[in-house]
């Protein structure tokens, strides 16, 4: 019934209605042979055992052969009832007895699943462009939050404020003015550190927002408190570097900033079975409108964030009248050294 190009040449006087059974049919069973796309799909080779794939991919190949089968018989009578020339039944019947019917069949069977091997192949390489295209929007995305990480270290406002805080204490309190431009300059250390590398430790993520915090408060005074409740467990967990230090700068700038009593920044770290979940929360005013630019940090960290772990992260955002809160949930990767 399928590829029967010997046939047409030995029924040269039925030409027309055996190319008008053969095209539809031929086209059917292509249309069911890359539907297999989707079982591949849903069956990847390295998720699926051997006896799954054999069990479904020997199914599909026999459904696939019968129905064929079928709907090409049922397409060879309509083509007889037209009677556009010598039966095309009567042709196929050598085909269709015995063991030539054996094989047709088998042919089928073939050559469905061989369009799944294709398939397969075909998903591979999906799959290495994907992972390629990931990996370099990681290295643009790195490179972006270096550079962003870069300009908030030195920004003019930041510096200008941390510089102003250091001149008002020389006179009032002259060691903690010194403690103070330790504080900075240890501060930018660290960043230009950390911002180099793959991962780093809670812990020294951690302690980069302290040296942060230090040098606000000398600037916010009582108006800027921090709580931190830190899981112990997580301080060897493996972050990406300088993901919490947006949000942090955020609470400050458009949370403390904008309150005449200030208030109290709260850092939460814990483990939460096989994910570490960050939480950075400030008070707000609700009267005060949000700057715009607002959202910027957050933004580049969920691409970050979703670049590296794909679906396995996330960014969780709350925002009511009182507070501000973002939490990130990341899979869990202790620091083997």
């Amino acid at each position: 019934m399928l590829f029967d190009i010997p046939l047409f040449l030995q029924h040269n006087g039925i030409w027309l209605p055996i190319l008008l059974a053969d095209i539809p049919n031929i086209l059917f069973f292509a249309l069911l042979c890359l539907s297999s796309y989707y079982i591949c799909k849903t069956f990847p080779l390295q998720k699926s055992t051997p006896t799954q794939l054999f069990t479904v991919f020997g199914l599909a190949a026999v459904i696939a052969t019968v129905v064929t089968i079928g709907v090409g018989t049922i397409w060879v009578s309509f083509i007889d009832e037209l009677h556009v020339g010598p039966s095309v039944a009567a042709a196929y019947a050598p085909w269709t007895t015995g063991i030539n019917a054996l094989g047709f069949f088998a042919v089928l069977m073939l050559s469905f699943l061989l369009i799944a091997a294709v398939h397969y192949i075909i998903i591979f390489f999906q799959m290495e462009q994907e992972s390629k295209q990931r990996f370099y929007e990681l290295n643009l995305l790195t490179q972006d939050a270096e550079l962003r990480a870069l300009r908030a270290q030195i920004n003019p406002h930041f510096l200008f404020n941390s510089l102003n805080s250091i001149s008002a204490l020389t006179t009032a309190n002259p060691e903690q003015a010194r403690h103070m431009t330790i504080l900075l300059a240890d501060f930018f250390r660290k960043s230009l550190d950390v911002g180099t590398r793959d991962a780093i430790t809670v812990a020294d993520e951690l302690s980069l927002i302290s040296d942060y915090l230090t040098i606000e408060q000398v600037r916010f005074g009582k108006r800027l408190q921090v709580q931190k409740k830190i899981d112990p467990s997580t301080a060897s967990c493996l972050l990406p570097p300088l993901i919490l230090q947006p949000l942090v700068e955020n609470a400050v700038r458009h949370g403390i900033a904008n309150l005449l009593t200030g208030g109290t920044i709260l850092i939460l770290a814990q483990r939460q079975n096989e994910q570490l979940l960050l939480t950075v929360e400030n008070p707000v005013d609700p009267e005060t409108q949000t700057k715009k630019g607002t959202g910027l940090g957050i933004r580049n960290v969920r691409s970050r964030l979703e670049t590296l772990y794909n679906h396995s992260a996330r960014v969780d955002v709350t925002k009511t009248d009182l507070y501000f809160r973002v939490t990130l949930s990341i899979p869990v990767e202790e620091n083997e050294e």
